[in-house]
This record gives structure tokens, C-alpha cells and sequence, in this order.
């Protein structure tokens, strides 16, 4: 998968992306997507599959950028946003809800320059209390 917003993967069903996030587990690979929902689109990232999570810094630096692409949407009178939200964590991520495909894939396309990129990436912590698949789901 490449960084532009055409090659960022959208999945239009619940079922379509847990297949899509079954294969990642299986293969260890992130899952990365453009989710829609029945109130718009929302941009995923998790490195756990892949066993790997964000430095600090990147992490902190794809809040950072995540945060003035937002308000670039938001501010933007052509572009229709309802309430827009960013969690950014160390291994999960999601940035939620864009009525557009288009504009999740913009924001897809930011946030993959930093998640998916491995220079950024360190060895996953193991969670302090969960275990197994119990702690892992979106």
C-alpha cells in the first residue's frame, strides 16, 4: 500500500474489514483503512498485528500533523464535516467520522506517511492487564 489517498483501502462493510483485519493478524502485517459506517468515514491504523507501535516522537508528530490537517478540513467551507474526533496511540488509532470517502482518504493519506512508516516504528509493549484477543478489537 502506497501513501496517496487512492491506494489507502476502504472497506464498506463491517464484514469486509474483519476479513481485511483477520489478514492482517494472520499474515503480522498493520491493518490501515478508510472504514465507512452508517454516519460517515473513519481512518484506522493498527500496528499490533504487525507486533510493532510508534515511537514517542512519531507518535507525537502524527498528533501533530493529524491536528493541523483537521482543522484544514474543518476550516474548509467546500468540504461538509460533522463533529470530527482524533485518538492517536502508540499502536491504535482512529479518526472519526468524515461524510466523504474523499476526505478520509486525505486524512488516510497524512496519517500513513507516519504509521506506516517502519523508521518510525519500536517493538510493541505487551498490554499490563489484558491478554489474548480480548484486548485487540476495533
Amino acid at each position: 500500500m502506497g501513501f496517496e489517498p487512492s491506494e489507502i483501502p476502504c472497506y464498506e462493510d463491517a464484514d469486509e474489514r474483519d476479513a481485511a483485519y483477520e489478514r492482517a493478524e494472520r499474515e503480522g502485517t498493520p491493518f490501515f483503512a478508510v472504514e465507512r459506517y452508517d454516519e460517515g468515514y473513519a481512518v484506522t491504523y493498527d500496528l499490533l498485528p504487525a507486533g510493532w507501535e510508534l515511537a514517542k516522537p512519531a507518535r507525537k508528530e502524527l498528533d501533530e500533523r493529524l491536528t493541523r490537517e483537521l482543522e484544514d478540513v474543518v476550516g474548509d467551507e467546500s468540504v461538509p464535516t460533522r463533529e470530527v474526533s482524533k485518538s492517536v496511540g502508540d499502536s491504535l488509532g482512529n479518526i472519526s467520522l468524515f461524510e466523504r470517502e474523499r476526505t478520509a482518504r486525505r486524512v488516510a493519506a497524512v496519517a500513513a506517511r507516519i504509521a506506516l512508516d517502519e523508521s518510525n516504528w519500536v517493538e510493541a509493549s505487551p498490554p499490563e492487564e489484558a491478554t489474548g484477543a480480548e484486548f485487540r478489537r476495533n
